[in-house]
Protein backbone atom coordinates (compact mmCIF):
# COMPACT_ATOMS: atom_id res chain seq x y z
CA UNK A 1 0.00 0.00 0.00
CA UNK A 2 1.31 3.28 -0.83
CA UNK A 3 2.50 6.14 1.70
CA UNK A 4 -0.45 8.11 2.51
CA UNK A 5 -0.69 11.64 1.99
CA UNK A 6 0.88 13.88 4.66
CA UNK A 7 -1.50 16.25 6.18
CA UNK A 8 -0.16 19.66 4.73
CA UNK A 9 -0.30 18.50 1.07
CA UNK A 10 -4.09 16.94 1.50
CA UNK A 11 -4.65 21.00 2.88
CA UNK A 12 -2.59 22.44 0.01
CA UNK A 13 -4.63 20.43 -2.62
CA UNK A 14 -8.03 21.47 -1.29
CA UNK A 15 -6.64 25.35 -1.25
CA UNK A 16 -5.14 25.28 -4.98
CA UNK A 17 -8.33 23.46 -5.81
CA UNK A 18 -10.76 26.49 -4.23
CA UNK A 19 -8.45 28.72 -5.87
CA UNK A 20 -9.55 26.96 -9.54
CA UNK A 21 -6.40 25.22 -10.42
CA UNK A 22 -6.73 21.85 -12.28
CA UNK A 23 -6.28 19.13 -11.29
CA UNK A 24 -3.49 18.57 -13.80
CA UNK A 25 -1.50 21.29 -12.12
CA UNK A 26 -2.08 20.69 -8.87
CA UNK A 27 -0.34 17.03 -9.39
CA UNK A 28 2.31 18.97 -11.36
CA UNK A 29 3.31 21.43 -8.68
CA UNK A 30 3.12 18.94 -5.97
CA UNK A 31 4.59 16.08 -7.61
CA UNK A 32 2.00 13.30 -7.23
CA UNK A 33 -0.18 11.45 -9.93
CA UNK A 34 -3.19 13.21 -11.26
CA UNK A 35 -5.96 10.22 -10.18
CA UNK A 36 -4.63 10.83 -6.51
CA UNK A 37 -5.64 14.37 -6.35
CA UNK A 38 -8.74 13.61 -8.68
CA UNK A 39 -9.28 11.07 -6.07
CA UNK A 40 -8.72 13.20 -2.77
CA UNK A 41 -10.51 16.30 -4.35
CA UNK A 42 -13.39 13.81 -5.07
CA UNK A 43 -13.45 12.79 -1.60
CA UNK A 44 -13.39 16.32 -0.30
CA UNK A 45 -16.49 17.36 -2.60
CA UNK A 46 -18.00 14.47 -1.16
CA UNK A 47 -16.97 14.52 3.09
CA UNK A 48 -16.00 18.11 2.81
CA UNK A 49 -13.23 19.07 4.98
CA UNK A 50 -13.48 15.56 6.89
CA UNK A 51 -12.11 13.99 4.24
CA UNK A 52 -8.76 15.68 4.70
CA UNK A 53 -8.25 12.68 7.58
CA UNK A 54 -6.51 9.54 6.62
CA UNK A 55 -8.90 6.59 6.60
CA UNK A 56 -7.12 4.06 8.10
CA UNK A 57 -8.94 3.19 11.12
CA UNK A 58 -11.57 1.61 8.98
CA UNK A 59 -8.61 -0.36 6.82
CA UNK A 60 -8.09 -4.03 7.32
CA UNK A 61 -9.99 -6.92 9.57
CA UNK A 62 -11.14 -5.77 13.37
CA UNK A 63 -9.30 -7.51 16.02
CA UNK A 64 -12.03 -10.31 17.77
CA UNK A 65 -11.77 -9.63 21.62
CA UNK A 66 -12.10 -13.41 22.68
CA UNK A 67 -10.46 -16.48 20.72
CA UNK A 68 -12.40 -18.92 19.16
CA UNK A 69 -13.23 -21.96 21.74
CA UNK A 70 -10.66 -24.08 19.45
CA UNK A 71 -8.39 -21.34 19.24
CA UNK A 72 -8.34 -20.51 22.97
CA UNK A 73 -7.71 -24.36 23.48
CA UNK A 74 -4.99 -24.10 20.94
CA UNK A 75 -3.74 -21.17 23.37
CA UNK A 76 -3.93 -23.23 26.87
CA UNK A 77 -1.90 -26.11 24.45
CA UNK A 78 0.57 -23.37 23.50
CA UNK A 79 0.59 -22.40 27.42
CA UNK A 80 1.62 -25.76 28.83
CA UNK A 81 3.98 -26.79 26.05
CA UNK A 82 6.04 -23.63 25.00
CA UNK A 83 8.47 -25.29 22.31
CA UNK A 84 5.52 -26.43 20.02
CA UNK A 85 4.90 -24.73 17.02
CA UNK A 86 1.09 -24.34 15.68
CA UNK A 87 1.67 -27.56 13.59
CA UNK A 88 2.01 -29.40 16.29
CA UNK A 89 -0.74 -27.81 18.66
CA UNK A 90 -2.80 -28.00 15.32
CA UNK A 91 -2.05 -31.85 15.59
CA UNK A 92 -3.35 -32.19 19.04
CA UNK A 93 -6.47 -30.22 18.54
CA UNK A 94 -7.18 -32.11 15.34
CA UNK A 95 -6.95 -35.48 17.67
CA UNK A 96 -9.54 -34.25 20.27
CA UNK A 97 -11.87 -32.74 17.76
CA UNK A 98 -11.63 -34.64 15.19
CA UNK A 99 -15.28 -33.95 13.53
CA UNK A 100 -14.45 -30.30 14.07
CA UNK A 101 -12.87 -27.46 11.69
CA UNK A 102 -9.36 -26.57 13.03
CA UNK A 103 -7.90 -23.13 12.83
CA UNK A 104 -5.03 -23.60 10.27
CA UNK A 105 -1.44 -23.49 11.44
CA UNK A 106 -1.09 -19.29 10.68
CA UNK A 107 -4.19 -18.55 12.30
CA UNK A 108 -2.67 -19.83 15.35
CA UNK A 109 0.27 -18.24 14.97
CA UNK A 110 -1.44 -14.77 14.51
CA UNK A 111 -3.05 -15.69 18.29
CA UNK A 112 0.07 -17.08 19.80
CA UNK A 113 1.57 -13.29 18.82
CA UNK A 114 -1.32 -11.49 19.56
CA UNK A 115 -1.57 -12.91 23.52
CA UNK A 116 2.04 -12.35 23.72
CA UNK A 117 3.14 -16.47 23.72
CA UNK A 118 6.97 -16.13 22.54
CA UNK A 119 7.88 -17.96 19.36
CA UNK A 120 9.10 -21.43 19.91
CA UNK A 121 12.32 -22.33 18.91
CA UNK A 122 12.77 -22.84 15.39
CA UNK A 123 13.06 -26.52 14.02
CA UNK A 124 13.19 -29.54 15.14
CA UNK A 125 14.53 -30.51 18.68
CA UNK A 126 17.56 -32.69 18.37
CA UNK A 127 17.16 -36.46 19.41
CA UNK A 128 18.95 -37.41 22.78
CA UNK A 129 22.10 -38.62 22.41
CA UNK A 130 21.83 -42.43 22.48
CA UNK A 131 23.97 -43.91 25.01
CA UNK A 132 27.24 -44.87 24.90
CA UNK A 133 28.34 -48.43 25.77
CA UNK A 134 29.80 -48.34 29.59
CA UNK A 135 31.51 -51.80 29.71
CA UNK A 136 34.13 -53.15 26.79
CA UNK A 137 32.24 -55.60 24.30
CA UNK A 138 28.89 -54.14 25.55
CA UNK A 139 28.46 -52.81 21.81
CA UNK A 140 30.88 -52.63 18.80
CA UNK A 141 30.85 -50.77 15.85
CA UNK A 142 31.56 -51.39 12.12
CA UNK A 143 33.11 -49.25 9.77
CA UNK A 144 33.83 -49.97 5.81
CA UNK A 145 35.84 -48.29 3.13
CA UNK A 146 35.62 -49.02 -0.50
CA UNK A 147 36.79 -48.02 -3.71
CA UNK A 148 39.90 -46.58 -1.82
CA UNK A 149 42.74 -45.90 -3.99
CA UNK A 150 46.64 -46.94 -2.38
CA UNK A 151 49.84 -44.93 -3.42
CA UNK A 152 50.56 -47.60 -6.20
CA UNK A 153 47.46 -46.86 -7.74
CA UNK A 154 45.53 -49.78 -7.29
CA UNK A 155 42.31 -50.08 -5.27
CA UNK A 156 41.47 -51.52 -2.20
CA UNK A 157 38.39 -52.05 0.40
CA UNK A 158 38.50 -52.60 4.13
CA UNK A 159 36.23 -53.10 7.30
CA UNK A 160 36.93 -52.00 10.22
CA UNK A 161 35.25 -53.34 13.58
CA UNK A 162 35.76 -50.64 16.70
CA UNK A 163 34.72 -51.43 20.82
CA UNK A 164 32.07 -48.23 21.65
CA UNK A 165 33.93 -48.30 24.91
CA UNK A 166 37.32 -47.86 24.50
CA UNK A 167 37.83 -46.73 20.91
CA UNK A 168 39.94 -49.87 20.57
CA UNK A 169 40.21 -50.99 16.74
CA UNK A 170 39.51 -54.63 17.02
CA UNK A 171 40.05 -56.17 13.89
CA UNK A 172 40.64 -54.78 10.11
CA UNK A 173 40.53 -56.72 7.06
CA UNK A 174 41.93 -55.38 4.05
CA UNK A 175 41.10 -56.60 0.47
CA UNK A 176 41.58 -55.81 -3.14
CA UNK A 177 38.91 -53.98 -4.99
CA UNK A 178 38.61 -56.45 -7.58
CA UNK A 179 37.19 -59.15 -5.43
CA UNK A 180 34.62 -57.26 -4.51
CA UNK A 181 33.72 -55.81 -7.94
CA UNK A 182 33.87 -59.88 -8.64
CA UNK A 183 31.51 -60.85 -5.99
CA UNK A 184 28.89 -57.91 -7.29
CA UNK A 185 29.16 -58.20 -10.47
Amino acid sequence: MPAAIPMPIRRRIWHCARAGQTVGAIAQSLNLSVRTVRHLLQRLQDDGAAALATGYAKCGRSAKEQPPPLVQEGLDIRAEHPTWGAGLVRVYLRRRHPQESIPSERTLQRWFRRTRLPAAPPGRRPEGEPERAIFPHDRWQMDAADQMRLQNGKGACWLRLVDECSGAFLRTVVFPQKLLGACIG
